[in-house]
């Protein structure tokens, strides 16, 4: 994934990038498809079949665009505080954000999702609507990778 943001930084005058998926071994194809995948890169493999080129599904926008400064922020502090925090109010000490907003970013709302339906953080409901959340091998990995900017 790290190669891929560094081509996509060295490449940004090229309006699209296509990458080969289909080369390799097959984990090497799997890691280029989930890289292509979350940066929202067109992708293809070849079909052993027909032995003609597959278009791999992208998504409309990549996880990079989804996943706002603030969400990213979120994420990148509860992987500094060990990958995982036992509270909101725990999350509101780290981030300085407020529980409404915390809420919202990890929960999702009607017109946005959260970081857990984006599969991020795996959220686990406590007594009295208290939560605690993880940061996923997904999270880990777009904060390892991500292309924005980093709040201090």
């Amino acid at each position: 994934m790290g190669r891929f943001n560094e081509i996509i930084s060295i490449n940004r005058e090229f309006s699209q990038l296509i990458v080969n998926v289909s080369s390799g071994n097959k984990l090497l194809g799997c890691a280029a498809l989930s890289s292509a995948f979350i940066n929202g890169i067109k992708a293809f493999g070849m079909d052993p079949f027909e032995n003609s080129p597959i278009l791999m599904p992208v998504l409309k926008l990549s996880y990079n665009e989804i996943v706002s400064e603030a969400k990213l922020k979120i994420l990148r502090s509860i992987e500094a505080a060990g990958g995982f925090v036992e509270s909101l109010e725990q999350l509101e000490q780290i981030t300085g954000y407020s529980k409404p907003l915390l809420s919202y970013h990890v929960q999702g709302g009607n017109d946005v999702k959260g970081l857990a339906s984006l599969g991020l953080l795996d959220v686990e409901r406590k007594d009295r609507g208290k939560i605690s959340a993880v940061v996923t091998t997904l999270g880990k990995l777009l904060i390892t990778n991500s292309s924005l900017p980093v709040d201090k």
